[in-house]
């Protein structure tokens, strides 16, 4: 876009010439802190328990079998934990904790109503 050269969204004057350093008061660009982040609506498929060798087989299954697959998950390891397993995907990086509640309204979707 037009005069964008040497960037538009930051501040102009980030201070005097002395002292010459950047004040803490000065805004500047980067993360504050972890963001919250709300997602609607997730399904829940499966919960599992931690210990149990047979966490991953189902009722009609003959097979014993845990959720983790041959050598871990990559950047996680070995699920040692009782673990909830959803449709879609999740926010933030691995082992992040994540908040879960009922949802506030009620589901009236077909897709979201199927068990």
């Amino acid at each position: 876009p037009r005069k964008t050269h040497k960037g538009l969204r930051k501040v102009a004057c980030i201070g005097a010439w002395h002292p010459a350093n950047v004040r803490y008061s000065v805004p500047r660009a980067g993360q504050n802190g972890y963001h919250h982040r709300t997602e609607l609506n997730k399904k829940i498929y499966r919960l599992g328990k931690g210990g149990d060798p047979n966490n991953a087989s189902t009722d009609f299954d003959l097979t014993q079998k845990t959720i983790t697959p041959m050598g871990g998950f990559p950047h996680y390891g070995i699920v040692t934990q009782d673990y909830l397993m959803i449709k879609g995907c999740c926010p933030g990086v691995k082992k992040r904790p994540i908040t879960m509640r009922k949802s506030m309204f009620v589901q009236t979707k077909r897709a979201a109503l199927e068990k």
